[in-house]
């Protein structure tokens, strides 16, 4: 990332951290997709799987993990007649890039979701729920929207990095909008607020990454929106979770909340 006039190295340093996925060993995939193909969008070159026919089902993971987060969805969206369809987010897994903003991996969404839509459903998951609102607000057509374990406001986040990395944060903040970033304008509860999708929010007391008040204030603002408080499933295990899976799917075909 080249420096910007009138940003510091060490604000640079920070504002790269905040863009690079951190991602680990993923679990192997057990899904086995009858179709992988590279497919470029306006967030740039990702990876990209399906499986099935009919109305399709979109799947987006989080920050620094990959598709096989969503591994338990398929088998039970695909038992229902629908196309399963998921991708790498930009810079993650198999997809292109190094760094990603989250105007990029919305774009990513946008263009895939197009390409297989209009969406019957979307599942997403932690950084997955703001950028995958952020395609819906921006025309994305999906009927019907699963959001797990999701965050609400990225100038919070934004704010924690300054404090753990010791800069100042209206300083980090400032070089973000250098970039043409508006860190305060990434508020889920604010796009969700012009919102028709329905949508069922899962979130459990326990998460330790996103504090549950989060999915909270995004069920708040969302209109006609379902909140689902959970315990002891923290902020992955809640994406294998037979009870999320199963009424997560189940809404996607319109058997209830």
């Amino acid at each position: 990332m080249e420096e910007i006039a009138g940003t510091s190295p060490e604000l640079d340093d920070v504002v790269l951290q905040l863009l690079t996925p951190r991602i680990g060993r993923s679990a192997p995939s057990a899904i086995e997709w009858e179709h992988r193909e590279l497919m470029e969008t306006r967030g740039g070159e990702v990876a990209v799987w399906h499986s099935g026919n009919g109305p399709a089902v979109l799947l987006v993971h989080g920050w620094s993990s990959t598709h096989t987060d969503m591994d338990a969805f398929v088998g039970p969206l695909l038992e229902l007649g629908y196309r399963v369809v998921t991708l790498d987010l930009p810079a993650h897994g198999a997809s292109a890039g190094a760094t990603a903003t989250m105007a990029e991996v919305s774009a990513a969404i946008a263009g895939v979701g197009a390409r297989f839509g209009p969406l019957k459903g979307l599942v997403a998951h932690s950084f997955g729920c703001p950028s995958s609102a952020t395609a819906i607000a921006d025309g994305l057509a999906v009927e019907r929207a699963v959001l797990v374990a999701s965050p609400a406001y990225y100038e919070q986040f934004v704010r924690a990095t300054a404090a753990s990395a010791g800069v100042d944060p209206l300083e980090l903040i400032g070089a973000f909008a250098a970039r043409g970033v508006d860190v305060a304008a990434l508020s889920l509860p604010k796009t969700a607020a012009a919102l028709t999708v329905p949508a069922l929010i899962f979130h459990s007391a326990d998460d330790r990454v996103v504090d549950i008040r989060y999915g909270e204030a995004v069920a708040a603002a969302w209109p006609g929106s379902t909140f689902v408080p959970l315990a002891g499933l923290g902020h992955s295990r809640i994406l294998r979770d037979p009870g999320v899976v199963r009424r997560a799917a189940d809404f996607i075909a319109g058997r209830g909340a």
